[in-house]
């Protein structure tokens, strides 16, 4: 019986052998890691989010942020955004590792505008009271975030075409191994012998196996450069009423983001970030006369953040130009990952205004996947 046995594993092996060798470009589906959980643009429209700056390169399918603030007497939250990103809904065959990585096989240069079709949509609902007429606000945002540029350094760039060489290696030399694997014969005359091949064959498979892990760590690499585009609308209503509905604002914004690798392990996860802001907003929140008024603000600022694997630590400012007065934000930023779906954010600091302006926020963002976040690691044509 055991004879049996090991000469189906035989045949199971040598029929994958045959069907890999049918093919002229050898190829392995890898499911990306490190996709971002950022904070809905959304709840930034409003300035009711830990961080107003963020970098998203590249996010999750679906993520879901709920937001408190703990001068709410109650504790319950109120605050709640989905983000969709609608390209990760989708299946996508012809995405290479090297695509993803925005690398242009052809000419050999980078594809610095890839990331464009990776916009993510998002919606927010947000409660809040008037502190003047003490009435309750219900807001609804929507918010449109897009990464206009991302450039990876020259040596992520030939690691990662070394690690997909590797890869593509790795399924050559498997195949290789299936096709000289052992003489049929050999499982009916010494069994023991035959059993200590196929034990042998799987131990030499970890080095594909290695050969992912590698390739996936290379590519959660942050791009050293990237500017990020953002678009939001947020319309609110008086007292539950839908009546009493009126526009609240719109803002478009653009993020420099630059990435300083500090680890000596070039797969670490430990950066040193520098973010710089440029934000137009129409506001219609303010009231004169008994009447709302529309006024434009202009915010300009910057963030450093030292990232590790697990934590990150942030100081943001923000400084607001308004034709009526000048204000700022200034607040300090923690994160804790606690899983890769799974973010915990707290804040501290000062907002903009001169009313009802203290931070101490805590917010949890929860990412989901889809099982389309892959790409493929394959000989270029």
């Amino acid at each position: 019986m055991k004879k049996i046995y090991l000469i189906i594993v035989f045949f199971i092996l040598a029929g994958k052998n045959a069907w890999s060798q049918s093919k002229e470009i050898k190829a392995d589906t890898i499911t990306l890691k490190e996709l971002e959980i950022p904070n809905s643009p959304a709840f930034i429209l409003l300035d009711q989010t830990p961080s107003t700056i963020e970098r998203p390169s590249s996010s999750k399918a679906f993520a879901l942020s709920i937001l408190n603030s703990f001068q709410d007497s109650n504790g319950i939250p109120k605050n709640y955004a989905v983000d969709f990103t609608p390209f990760w809904f989708f299946k996508h065959p012809n995405m290479t590792s090297l695509k993803y990585a925005g690398y242009n096989v052809e000419n050999k240069k980078q594809r610095v505008f890839g990331n464009i079709e990776r916009a993510s949509i998002s919606f927010a609902f947000i409660t809040t009271n008037d502190t003047l007429t003490q009435k309750t606000i219900n807001n609804l945002s929507i918010g449109l975030r897009f990464n206009l540029i991302s450039i990876r350094s020259k040596q992520d760039i030939k690691d990662i075409i070394k690690a997909n060489s590797d890869l593509i290696k790795s399924i050559r030399e498997r195949d290789d191994r299936l096709n000289n694997f052992v003489d049929i014969s050999l499982a009916a005359t010494n069994p023991t012998l035959y059993h200590l091949k196929v034990k042998e064959f799987y131990a030499q498979d970890r080095e594909k196996e290695n050969s992912e892990e590698k390739l996936k760590d290379i590519l959660a690499r942050k791009s050293v450069f990237a500017i990020d585009g953002a678009i939001g609308y947020n319309k609110f209503y008086l007292d539950n009423k839908f009546s009493n509905g009126h526009f609240g604002r719109f803002g478009a914004w653009l993020t420099l983001n630059y990435s300083w690798h500090i680890d000596k392990n070039a797969n670490g996860k430990n950066y040193f970030n520098l973010y710089a802001i440029g934000r137009y907003l129409s506001d219609g929140t303010s009231i004169s006369n008994g009447e709302y008024q529309k006024q434009n603000f202009y915010d300009f600022g910057g963030k450093a953040e030292f990232e590790f694997k697990k934590i990150s630590l942030a100081y943001e400012y923000i400084y607001r130009d308004s034709s009526n007065s000048n204000t700022f934000r200034s607040n300090g930023l923690l994160k804790y990952k606690i899983s890769d779906n799974l973010l915990l954010t707290g804040a501290f600091g000062k907002n903009f205004g001169s009313n009802n302006n203290l931070i101490s926020m805590l917010g949890i963002n929860w990412g989901l996947s889809t099982g389309t976040e892959k790409a493929t690691a394959k000989e270029p044509k």
